[in-house]
């Protein structure tokens, strides 16, 4: 086979990369001679077929002919086979594609949501095959430096409100107040002839293009975003796309639907950009880690205007925005994993080998479309990775209808069901795994961490005790060591607890410097290197005086700038360093959260207090006043300091963050005085939900004067009781011995252990768990009740 025939013209974009990718492999397009010229716009070489008018035009064609379901132009030219294109942006097939399709070998699609649609319409010959990125045209490249000193962020796509124009903007205009250094870069172009005309969801009349230009400048200041803010790729006269790409230090793509990938999103992800992505539509294939994906969409119904997309959340990109803004590091390893799945598995030549392989199957009569259960996975697959856990479970049902054996439809409805409390269902779940595969380490892991969660630790600690045995793996290991220190067997967590650096991919020192083993530091520089969060930090750094030193001997702590004002209270400010900057030469390392192994830590009890070195008075008496207020000069009235999220990019934030609308009842007590020790994304909060104007916002205050850790650390200390969810300003509060009442979920982390209401780490803290089912707000109504009972007995 050496021709592909196209009978519908380039009236769609899927139909052309699919025409690009058989050109791609050499395979002779063949199009109606009135299609010419569209070929040639495209810039793909094409005859016309049949070459003259004869009876050939009314005899099925000896090769392959695609056909667009969507568009019924040129249908009178067949093909053996005929093959169908769908690509369904508004979500429906007419009836008219659905009998045709019926007739055809095979039906090609965008991508698994397109695949989905019609084989709920019916049809059972679906194949999806993704369009793929030019690889030879996106790359990576050194940066040229277009803009020195500034941020850029890239959007692009057709003007229309499916692209989320509108979103984006909004997003950026919150961002560049924050971060003035910030440009957009736009990349929108008009909606072609085959879009929908201007959408009134956004405002104002759209840009004009002047000649192959189009001046979006002030159609972007119309919408708030002031020309210095803006590096418009139209007006500059060297970058084209590619280049401009490359320049990025971040892309995003707000759109509420789109039948396939993104395009632009894959031309990104291909030149090494780090992407921001709507976990919708066409773009569920590629939702994974190696992106930033907008989850937060409520799905549309009974708009037919807004065609059923969903509704991305502005909050949301604007939270992803930051997160990729403060974690750099992290943004630069998800650009490398997206490039390497580009490279593997979305190239256009991979497209096009895929393409060919499958037009010459079909051309000799096999069978190419999956199997239903395959087809039904891979939709299964998408929802989960989207956090659609409920219909993830219910397709996970359909494909174990079908094949009951399918193990990995079992194991991920068994997570879908965890995830969504279904505990027992779980369970079952796994066990009818490790029934079907006996023995197997992974499903032992999955019981462990079950177990777990129920609240039965020792099956727990023995499920993944055996799992660790069989496979090794660090994550294995770190999920015992969560088990073991939530029981309070610290001797025996601490050497599954090693595994945490390749489990949670953290910094390390090469293997040619040695890990300290406990001995007195002598004749010889010890490197500490910092972990993990703020609060896991203040946690550990009680162990750091206690490193013993010989004659000659140094400690130095490396770490996050968060940390390093706390550090300097406890060691000579020389030998604190930012991990990013130049370090002195060191003979041996550890890691912070490794101290208390080296130490001899071997059970609760053994816990040395918070160092009493961290506590600044000249700091403290600087917030005295703005603490208590200039209307509790005489301090009738008790402090009360309220903390209710903690770091949104940490992944179970979620599920230990009450948010502050739950606390209703607590904001209820009279006779005291609230302030909030809130930083962040959750100070909004207080705008929004109602009692807030009743809390003072020191915590603004804080983040105005640089978010110090000693600063919040001194606001804390100024505090006669703190209540908190777990963040860290609960590790602030203890640090200083300040009284704390900690909210913690029916999953506490392993620090809080299970079972107690006091904390070997911190004794000035009280722990309130919450009770399975219990929500936050009835867990806030007990809290509310203690208070007033304190505040009583502290009045008497």
């Amino acid at each position: 086979m050496n021709r592909i025939g196209i009978a519908s013209g380039f009236d769609e974009a899927y139909l052309i990369d699919l025409a690009r990718q058989a050109a791609r492999r050499g395979l002779i397009l063949a199009v109606p001679p009135a299609r010419l010229d569209d070929c040639r716009r495209q810039g793909l070489p094409a005859i016309p077929w049949p070459a003259a008018p004869c009876t050939e035009a009314d005899s099925p064609a000896p090769f392959p002919v695609l056909h667009s379901l969507t568009d019924p132009a040129e249908a009178a030219f067949r093909g053996t086979p005929d093959i169908g294109v769908a690509s369904l942006i508004q979500a429906s097939l007419s009836n008219e594609g659905r009998q045709r399709a019926a007739g055809m070998a095979l039906v090609l699609t965008a991508s698994e949501w397109n695949a989905r649609l019609l084989r709920e319409a019916g049809l059972t010959a679906v194949r999806r095959h993704p369009a793929g990125v030019d690889t030879g045209i996106f790359r990576p490249e050194p940066n040229r430096n277009i803009a020195p000193g500034k941020y850029l962020i890239f959007c692009g796509g057709p003007l229309a409100y499916r692209a989320g124009p509108d979103i984006a903007l909004a997003a950026f205009r919150h961002f560049r107040d924050r971060h003035p250094e910030v440009l957009l870069v736009p990349g929108w172009t008009l909606p072609d002839r085959f879009e929908s005309p201007w959408p009134t969801s956004l405002p104002g009349q759209p840009p004009q293009p002047e000649g192959d230009v189009l001046d979006i400048g002030p159609w972007l200041t119309g919408h708030g975003i002031p020309p210095d803010a803006i590096l418009d790729a139209h007006q500059l006269s060297g970058p084209d796309l590619p280049q401009l790409l490359r320049q990025c230090d971040l892309a995003v793509f707000p759109d509420r639907g789109s039948a396939g990938t993104n395009p632009l999103a894959l031309a990104a992800m291909a030149s090494g950009v780090p992407v921001v992505l709507s976990a919708n539509t066409g773009n569920l294939d590629l939702i994974g880690k190696h992106l930033y994906p907008l989850k937060q969409q409520a799905v549309l119904t009974g708009a037919p205007d807004l065609y059923g997309w969903g509704e991305s959340s502005v909050d949301e990109m604007l939270e992803a925005m930051q997160r990729a803004y403060d974690r750099r590091p992290e943004a630069a390893s998800k650009a490398r994993a997206a490039l390497a799945l580009i490279s593997k598995s979305w190239s256009m030549d991979r497209q096009a080998e895929i393409l060919a392989a499958v037009l010459e199957r079909v051309a000799s009569g096999k069978p190419v479309a999956p199997e239903p259960y395959i087809a039904d996975y891979a939709w299964g697959q998408c929802l989960h990775k989207a956090d659609r856990s409920s219909e993830a479970e219910r397709v996970y049902a359909e494909v174990l209808a079908q094949r009951p054996d399918h193990l990995a439809a079992r194991m991920d409805r068994g997570n879908v069901r965890r995830i969504g409390g279904d505990l027992q269902g779980a369970e079952a779940d796994f066990r009818g795994a490790l029934a079907l595969m006996p023995g197997e380490p992974r499903i032992l892991r999955s019981l462990g961490n079950l177990w777990r969660r129920a609240g039965d630790l020792t099956r727990s600690a023995e499920a993944l005790r055996r799992s660790a045995r069989l496979d090794g793996k660090p994550d294995t290991h770190w999920d015992l060591a969560f088990t073991l220190l939530l029981m309070g067997r610290y001797a025996e967590a601490w050497p599954h607890f090693e595994h945490r650096h390749e489990a949670l991919g953290l910094r390390r020192v090469g293997p040619a410097t040695p890990r300290w083993t406990g001995d007195a530091v002598t004749g010889e520089t010890l490197l500490v290197l910092d972990e993990q969060g703020l609060g896991d930090s203040l946690q550990f750094l009680r162990f750091l005086p206690l490193i013993r030193l010989g004659p000659g001997g140094r400690v130095i702590f490396a770490g996050k700038p968060a940390t390093l004002p706390a550090v300097r209270r406890l060691l000579p400010p020389e030998n604190v360093f930012d991990w990013d900057g130049p370090l002195p030469t060191v003979q041996r390392w550890d890691g912070l959260m490794s101290l208390p192994t080296r130490l001899g830590i071997a059970k609760p009890e053994d816990l040395p207090p918070p160092p009493p070195g961290l506590r600044d008075p000249a700091r403290e008496a600087r917030w005295r006043q703005v603490v208590r207020g200039p209307d509790n000069v005489s301090g009738d009235r008790p402090i009360i300091g309220l903390c209710w999220r903690g770091n949104p990019y940490f992944s179970g934030d979620r599920e230990r963050s009450p948010g502050l609308a739950p606390l209703q009842s607590l904001l209820a007590v009279e006779g005291v005085r609230f302030v909030s020790l809130q930083v962040g994304p959750g100070r909004r909060e207080l705008q929004t939900v109602e009692g807030g104007d009743r809390i003072a916002d020191v915590g603004g205050l804080v983040e105005e004067a640089g978010s110090d850790v000693l600063d919040g650390m001194a606001v804390a200390a100024n505090c006669d009781l703190v209540i908190s969810s777990c963040t860290s300003v609960v590790h602030m509060t203890g640090s200083v011995g300040t009284p704390g009442w900690i909210l913690l979920s029916d999953q506490p982390d392993w620090r809080w252990m299970t079972g107690r209401d006091d904390s070997p780490w911190y004794p000035s803290l009280t722990l309130f768990r919450r009770r399975t089912p219990e929500g936050w707000d009835a867990l806030a109504a007990r809290v509310a009740q203690a208070l007033a009972h304190w505040r009583d007995a502290r009045a008497r």
